[in-house]
């Protein structure tokens, strides 16, 4: 049974190590439970009951971002036989605009005889009011955060980031105080991680990532693997599979178009999770830090002050 340890008079903050670990285990996954629920309510989205599938242009905005949208309708066009592209890689028209072709299509279609590349086409004037008006309609209906629901996201991260900032000063002050603290930090770096993973705001709903899959399973038969031929399903199936699965599906599909056109293959965006860390942050962390953690090892485990080595104090507690 772990009896209680009383603070001695060079405790930091008058709080003895051991304790104040145990203290700040509990505060930090309080934090992060909180942070998590208040992300949740701000990513949550309109009910998916009701919801209706979306257009191969809203697709392709939920799904990646305007030039995948430009790419969406390009493929459209492409399978209707209505652009083509020169030795430059500059658009054409090559035939009539199909008939039931959305606004995007309208838009890329008449840009083409403008001298516009597929780089440059989402630049167009005509082009880029659809699409802006399109990501207002996909804002409003929900399936896109807007600017009150990101900045709320986002401060969901700042509790856990106040836990970490906690953490950090005790550390600091158990370093003057030359007490160990080596736990304390490998406690801090998970915490400090988390943060800057829910500081990561995506630009759509959570219900807005499941009916984009909702829709992926509906048109599973337009998916690259299944190798779908855009002369059987026609100009509206060729804009939904590159809406919903990538650009990949463009070079599958007319690999010399999209190559004469200097399409790029990745555009669209990871939207199965909540957000990943980037390679630089979560290295800058752990780089410097474990450092500090492994000169802990070489000194004594020892929570109530004793030798080692770890931040100029003894042992590894949690300062």
């Amino acid at each position: 049974m772990r009896t209680s340890i009383v603070a001695g008079p060079g405790d930091t903050w008058g709080i003895a190590g051991p304790d104040f670990l145990w203290l700040y285990a509990g505060l930090a996954a309080l934090a992060i439970i909180t942070a998590l629920i208040w992300r949740r309510g701000y990513l949550r989205g309109p009910s998916l009951r009701r919801a209706r599938d979306l257009t191969p242009t809203q697709a392709a905005l939920l799904n990646g971002d305007r030039r995948l949208a430009v790419y969406s309708s390009l493929a459209a066009l492409r399978a209707a036989g209505a652009v083509g592209t020169d030795t430059r890689g500059t658009l054409r028209q090559t035939g009539p605009v199909p008939t039931g072709a959305g606004e995007l299509d309208r838009a890329v279609h008449a840009a083409a005889r403008r001298g516009v590349t597929s780089r440059t086409v989402q630049t167009d004037t005509t082009v880029a009011g659809v699409l802006r008006r399109t990501e207002e309609q996909l804002t409003l209906a929900g399936w896109l955060l807007d600017e009150d629901r990101r900045r709320g996201v986002w401060m969901a991260s700042l509790i856990v980031f106040a836990v970490a900032a906690l953490g950090i000063t005790r550390i600091l002050a158990g370093i003057g105080n030359d007490r160990p603290v080596g736990f304390l930090v490998l406690l801090v770096i998970p915490v400090v991680i988390i943060g800057l993973l829910l500081s990561r705001v995506p630009r759509t709903t959570t219900n807005g990532r499941r009916l984009l899959h909702r829709m992926r399973t509906q048109a599973a038969h337009l998916a690259p693997r299944q190798a779908p031929s855009w002369s059987t399903y026609g100009p509206e199936a060729a804009a939904l599979s590159v809406g919903l699965f990538g650009a990949g599906a463009f070079f599958l599909a007319d690999p010399e178009f999209a190559e004469a056109a200097e399409l790029q293959r990745h555009v669209a965006m990871s939207s199965g999770s909540m957000g990943g860390g980037s390679g630089s942050d979560g290295g800058g962390w752990s780089g410097s830090d474990s450092g500090s953690s492994s000169s802990c090892s070489s000194g004594s485990s020892s929570c109530g002050g004793g030798g080692g080595g770890c931040g100029g104090g003894g042992g590894g507690c949690g300062g």
